[in-house]
């Protein structure tokens, strides 16, 4: 698939006979010819805003963002500003309404999954589901440039962040992931597992080290936490020093693959999800920490941010000891941020059983998942209509009608506009959405939150207009969910701004002064190694500055 770009061998001889020439005139030589990396890692922590960096003093994230080439207008720049569509994103770079999917839940238009018009839910999808819609959008991902010149691997305790970062793949592809397990000794565990099947050093036998203890609650079997509470160490790290879970997991895999596979390997792309599971379940940078009844700070904000922090600069330090650095292009991103919901614009209900987000999250009765017949009290009146056939709500109302009809889109838009902190409805157009209600700008509490909405909500909401995206989108103020306390999903700025970072590859500390987005990092990798794509994507790609010979 990679097509690298020819270095004319004729030229490297004029290049060398007018340095010679030079040398013998005392004219100055002319720099040699800078090598390009021929590696890639990429470091995606799940949920990380740049709020969270800054409130948490994330050092290794602080000393890349000053050592590398940052980004600091980066943003995501696309809805659903969530995980089953931003790892996708980054590896691809093309825009969620051009991808095959744009959102937590798809209607399969073309009976590419299943019967023409069913309804899905993105995130319950495995490898043979994701990787059919991949394939027919019909992109390639960045695995598949990589892979002819070296193995690719992708670790992620979740399966559809690892199947998205790694798209459809060959047999030099590895994805490292988690499935339930059995029992040994009386203890129920997760297991490594992928497609195809991770290297044998990675799975072991029943209860070694990349093995998982499962039936863990901590202290997150309450309210808030409840609503989607840790119940085994696959998101979190665990009290089982041997067995580690969450970030540790993932970084121990990396580490491994490195020392194991040491010049064979061409792409690590790599994700973290403990700061994404903390700031759903405890709110975000609202966390409570210590004043959480039982408090254990394994599963909170503090010790998920300074955990993944510690990650980045395991893998960093693990580079520079073995030499390849110089040659690595590393890109540290997040797939979106985290909006805290402030008192009184948290609309969802909670009733005190495991994981009853889900019922806040989805309402409809999808072809992969149970039916979601429980709505939270503030999305009644939709549902009243009879009309919705799946809905999605986190920081943005996302609905998929059954009757797509003028007249009923119409009539569920004027529901919409009705609902607790909506600041705008918007209906699908073709490749675009057109605002059908008025703004309300009294929901918004700041004229930096007005601005961005004038300048990015457009575009933002326009991301996701595809035939198999959403009817009708509805967005909310900074500090609104309809879901759990801490979520993504919206035009935020809380979850649209993110690190966008490029290091290693002999990279200066010179900053990118555009507005890069998620889709330019793909085009920006390719660039900065030289290999030229075969496909058009929806990203830019920016030259990454150099340090100076």
């Amino acid at each position: 698939m990679a097509r690298r770009r020819l270095v004319v061998l004729v030229a490297g001889l004029v290049a060398c006979v007018g340095a010679v020439a030079g040398a013998q005139t005392g004219a100055a030589a002319e720099p040699e010819p800078r090598a390009v990396p021929d590696k890639v890692v990429i470091i995606v922590v799940d949920a990380l805003s740049r709020e969270i960096v800054e409130k948490y003093d994330m050092d290794n994230v602080e000393a890349l963002m000053a050592d590398g080439v940052d980004s600091p207008r980066g943003y995501l720049g696309h809805t659903g500003s969530v995980t089953v569509v931003s790892h996708n994103v980054i590896t691809s770079g093309m825009l969620p309404k051009h991808m095959g999917w744009t959102n937590e839940g798809y209607r399969d238009v073309d009976g590419v999954l299943g019967p023409e018009g069913g309804l899905y839910i993105t995130s319950n999808f495995g490898y043979d589901q994701m990787s059919a819609l991949q394939r027919h959008a019909g992109y390639p991902h960045l695995s598949d440039y990589l892979d002819d010149s070296g193995k690719v691997f992708t670790v992620s305790p979740k399966g559809y962040a690892a199947y998205g970062l790694a798209g459809p793949g060959s047999s030099n592809t590895s994805v490292a992931t988690f499935a339930s397990g059995p029992a040994c000794d009386g203890v129920r565990y997760r297991m490594p597992t992928g497609v195809p099947t991770p290297p044998a050093y990675l799975v072991g036998p029943c209860g070694s080290r990349y093995w998982v203890e499962r039936d863990k609650g901590y202290d997150t079997l309450q309210f808030p936490a409840q609503l989607y509470p840790a119940t085994d160490d696959r998101y979190v790290v665990g009290d089982e020093p041997d067995n580690q879970g969450g970030d540790v997991w993932a970084t121990d895999a990396v580490l491994d693959i490195m020392s194991r596979e040491k010049d064979a390997w061409s792409g690590i792309f790599v994700s973290l999800p403990g700061v994404d599971k903390a700031a759903h379940m405890w709110g975000g940078v609202n966390d409570p920490e210590g004043a959480t009844p039982g408090y254990d700070p394994m599963t909170h904000m503090e010790f998920a941010t300074a955990t993944a922090d510690a990650q980045i600069g395991r893998i960093m330090d693990a580079l520079e000891d073995s030499g390849e650095l110089d040659s690595t292009l590393v890109v540290l991103t997040a797939d979106h941020g985290s909006v805290a919901a402030e008192d009184g614009h948290w609309h969802g209900d909670f009733e005190p059983a495991n994981d009853y987000g889900f019922y806040n999250w989805y309402y409809g009765d999808p072809e992969n998942d149970v039916f979601y017949d429980q709505p939270q009290d503030a999305l009644q009146p939709l549902i009243d209509t009879g009309n919705v056939g799946l809905s999605y709500s986190d920081s943005s109302l996302n609905v998929w009608l059954k009757d797509q009809s003028p007249a009923a889109v119409a009539e569920a838009a004027a529901i919409m506009e009705t609902l607790p902190d909506v600041t705008a409805v918007w209906r699908r157009d073709g490749d675009h959405f057109d605002r059908v209600s008025p703004i309300r700008w009294e929901r918004m509490h700041s004229g930096g939150e007005k601005s961005w909405f004038t300048r990015k909500a457009q575009e933002l909401v326009d991301t996701q207009a595809a035939p198999y995206g959403p009817d009708l989108v509805a967005t909310l103020p900074d500090d609104t969910t309809y879901s759990v306390l801490g979520d993504h999903g919206g035009i935020q700025r809380s979850s649209q701004q993110i690190p966008i970072v490029f290091a290693g590859a002999d990279l200066s500390a010179k900053d990118l002064r555009g507005e890069v987005r998620s889709i330019d990092i793909m085009p920006t990798i390719l660039e900065a190694m030289d290999i030229s794509p075969t496909y058009a994507m929806d990203g830019t790609a920016y030259v990454l500055p150099r340090t100076k010979r």
